[in-house]
């Protein structure tokens, strides 16, 4: 038996921590839209399975597989309903002034 555990074992047990996850989430955002999505998956894998997830956020789950294709252009209420229904929410802040504004 090997003692290495494979990234998603890892991963997995990192998520399972909210605020590990939250910021999994708001670092996945700032990379790209697809990034984000994909890291939803991740999350969303640890609260339970799209299934759950559709019967809780009252979305379908065609609509919850689309949400994770390669083509997914998700509205921001699908993306907001999922977030709830497993515990986050999305919000947008300030960023820091920085010294060079194009």
């Amino acid at each position: 038996m090997s003692k290495y555990r494979n990234f998603t074992e890892l991963l997995d047990e990192h998520l399972k921590d909210p605020d590990f996850a939250a910021e999994f989430l708001s670092q996945a955002l700032e990379e790209d839209f697809s990034t984000f999505l994909l890291s939803l998956k991740d999350v969303i894998r640890i609260h339970g399975n799209i299934t759950t997830i559709a019967e809780k956020s009252k979305i379908s789950r065609s609509t919850l597989y689309k949400l994770f294709s390669e083509k997914a252009n998700p509205e921001l209420r699908t993306i907001q309903s999922v977030l709830h229904t497993i515990g986050y929410d999305l919000c947008v802040v300030k960023r820091p002034k920085t010294l060079s504004h194009s």
